[in-house]
């Protein structure tokens, strides 16, 4: 396979949103001790440059720290409610399909009350429960707060760009984007995962759900979690499909159908409220979302207000320095 760089340990990433959702839910029936879940949001405060919120009611108590970064999430108001407050979600994320999800939402009657990614996963899960998954597209780690199950339906991406880290201890769910915002809460033991230590010195990384610490966990990539009086429960709710094929009859028309595939990617991503950096290396991958973006600019259809591109340089190392390969890209 042609590498995305020049040099191989380099690595492209895709866009993202770095807002944090925290909460805290016990299942004994106990309220959430004051101040609790605003010790959760102030340990990673910088995932919230547009703003912290809170939520409680009784023994639930959920945190949003807000970073908006498309046009629609300049609304968004999380923790979010429907209107009885049956349903409270909190997400970090991103929703790519959003044309689609709108339309088949309002084709089932869903009233949405604004444009923003948050209401249409809130509404998803109103319609589909815990199904709804099958209709994102994007990158997120969320969870929704079903009063009426007396439940927690927590969700990661199919690739797991999101973070999404959890304790339970028998009785009380406690979650957050950061691993530090779970070990803020007084009852979570800081006790070291020597397994998870040896993996990192060794470099070889084989568990998907362990952090350094024991007992906190992460939700793996590409997998749902529903948390109830009984403890957490989860499954993987997507893989890809090994067996997939395209029949067609020349090369020209699988290149075509890629490039079709590739420019509609780009144009879903470039949704932003500022510039769409684009950090180029020279190599295939990096160059080819840059040439795909500026097509779409100046055919007036990308989604965001202006593209940069830049490139790290690196002149004390000539194995790592790949200005010359950006110099030619652009």
């Amino acid at each position: 396979p042609a590498r995305s760089s020049p040099h191989p340990h380099r690595h492209e990433t895709t866009p993202s949103t770095m807002s944090g959702i925290a909460g805290i839910v016990r299942f004994d029936g106990a309220p959430v001790e004051p101040g609790s879940i605003e010790r959760m949001t102030a340990a990673m405060a910088h995932r919230g440059p547009d703003g912290i919120r809170h939520w409680s009611s009784g023994s639930v108590a959920l945190g949003q720290c807000m970073l908006c970064t498309t046009p629609e999430s300049l609304d968004e108001r999380g923790p979010l409610a429907n209107e009885d407050g049956s349903l409270v979600l909190v997400m970090d994320g991103r929703v790519d399909n959003w044309e689609e999800l709108r339309r088949d939402l309002l084709g089932r009657g869903a009233v949405l009350r604004d444009r923003t990614d948050a209401e249409l996963v809130l509404r998803a899960y109103e319609v589909w429960g815990r199904e709804c998954l099958s209709r994102i597209d994007g990158d997120f780690a969320l969870v929704v707060w079903d009063g009426r199950r007396n439940e927690a339906f927590c969700a990661r991406d199919r690739f797991g760009q999101k973070p999404f880290h959890y304790h339970w201890d028998g009785r009380t769910l406690a979650f957050a984007s950061d691993v530090h915002a779970v070990l803020a809460l007084p009852w979570v033991p800081q006790v070291l995962n020597e397994g998870m230590v040896a993996e990192f010195l060794a470099n070889e990384w084989l568990s998907l759900d362990e952090t350094f610490w024991q007992g906190v966990l992460r939700l793996p990539q590409a997998h749902r979690m529903t948390v109830d009086a009984r403890g957490p429960r989860l499954d993987r709710y997507w893989a890809p499909d090994l067996h997939a094929t395209l029949r067609y009859r020349t090369d020209d028309e699988y290149a075509e159908h890629y490039l079709a595939l590739l420019t509609e990617a780009v144009r879903r991503m470039s949704r932003t409220i500022g510039p769409l950096a684009c950090e180029v290396s020279g190599g295939l991958d990096s160059s080819a979302l840059l040439a795909v973006a500026e097509r779409l600019r100046r055919e007036g259809k990308l989604l965001a207000p202006s593209l940069d591109a830049y490139t790290l340089e690196f002149n004390d190392d000539s194995d790592a320095n790949e200005m010359d390969f950006a110099r030619a890209m652009g």
